[in-house]
């Protein structure tokens, strides 16, 4: 994937993770509950987390490294 899909993918499952955020919140759904929208907001998080991965690793090969000053100290296990 190029730069130009992975943040359209980025985009699209933010969305799709706030829309499902948004109708818990609406619903005033318990953080405990673990129904169906929530399963479908795990689901949309491991996407969106999977394309913020590829983002990443996009961006650093394009501008190499100790270009990093917000996102330094995001560099976690995987």
């Amino acid at each position: 994937m190029d730069l130009e899909e992975v943040l359209a993918r980025v985009a699209e499952q933010s969305r799709e993770e706030l829309r499902i955020v948004r109708k818990r919140a609406e619903e005033k759904t318990a953080a405990r509950d673990h129904g169906q929208d929530y399963h479908e907001m795990e689901q949309a998080a491991d996407r969106l987390d999977h394309y913020a991965h590829q983002l990443r690793r996009l961006h650093d090969n394009e501008f190499g490294h100790g270009w990093r000053h917000e996102s330094r100290e995001d560099i976690g296990g995987g």
